[in-house]
């Protein structure tokens, strides 16, 4: 039974039009009437929002596109203009390079509850097997069919791990992968949303977990039932944003651990 809630789907864009015209195709055969969706682009070039524009003419789902200039990686900002333009009360976040099972939205949405949050998985896939993909084939649900045993295997591990870890109250825990997990509007205002100052480095799901956790919310996990395929980056070699400070992420995460509100994210 599905909950009766709003929702919408955040869908962050770099200059990946060749992922994200795939992404989309799967968010349109998405199994789940009601759908508001915004995407949350980080200064692309002109034929990301080509690719936008030919979407918005076909698809049955109201499409909202935030965007601001580009001055390196600057995702969490991306993502908290969508959030400010979004009307759903739950969130769901998609990364532009992952192609959504058909039911990816409604798994999410039968999970949802106030007060959690939900993280998921996804499928990675090959250059070559990116490159097999085309939006026809996507449209049939061909991108569902490419993960192999092991793949699935590796989900379900990580599911059971993440479930013994809540039970044991890791405070880092569960696994949240950007790409893939979603929560509500109110908590996510309760924690000031994502933190700006992530620039030039990643982590910022991580960071978020952590300060929803502080916040006294529980993570739900979808990693054995929410897939998404995760396309090569290989198939757009712009997408690249420069070199990713991994070392100042860990700092930076590690310093804010006892963090609930972010001073820079939603309201500065």
């Amino acid at each position: 039974m599905i909950s009766q809630h709003s929702v919408t789907l955040i869908i962050s864009s770099y200059n990946h039009p060749n992922c994200l015209e795939l992404v989309l195709e799967g968010v349109a055969r998405q199994d789940y009437g009601e759908l508001d969706i915004v995407v949350a682009d980080d200064g692309s070039d002109p034929d990301t929002f080509e690719v936008l524009d030919g979407f918005k003419e076909r698809t049955q789902f109201a499409l909202h596109v935030t965007t601001h200039d580009h001055e390196g990686f600057r995702k969490a900002a991306a993502l908290n203009n969508a959030v400010h333009a979004a009307v759903g009360e739950q969130l769901i976040f998609l990364d532009g390079d992952c192609i959504p099972y058909a039911n990816m939205v409604r798994t999410h949405v039968e999970a949802f509850r106030a007060g959690r949050y939900c993280v998921a998985g996804y499928v990675r896939l090959s250059l070559t097997q990116s490159r097999s993909l085309t939006t026809e084939g996507v449209a049939r649900g061909a991108h569902e069919h490419l993960a192999s045993d092991a793949q699935i295997r590796s989900l379900r591990s990580i599911h059971r791990r993440n479930q013994l870890y809540r039970l044991l109250g890791k405070p880092r825990k569960p696994k949240v992968l950007g790409g893939n997990f979603s929560v509500g509007r109110e908590l996510l205002h309760e924690v000031n949303g994502f933190d700006n100052r992530f620039a030039d480095f990643s982590g910022e799901d991580s960071d978020l977990r952590n300060r929803l956790n502080n916040a006294g919310a529980q993570g739900t996990c979808l990693w054995n039932k929410a897939f998404v395929t995760h396309l090569d980056h290989g198939l757009d070699e712009r997408r690249c944003h420069g070199s990713k400070q991994r070392t100042s992420n860990r700092s930076f995460i590690k310093q804010n651990r006892s963090l609930v509100r972010t001073p820079d994210g939603l309201m500065r």
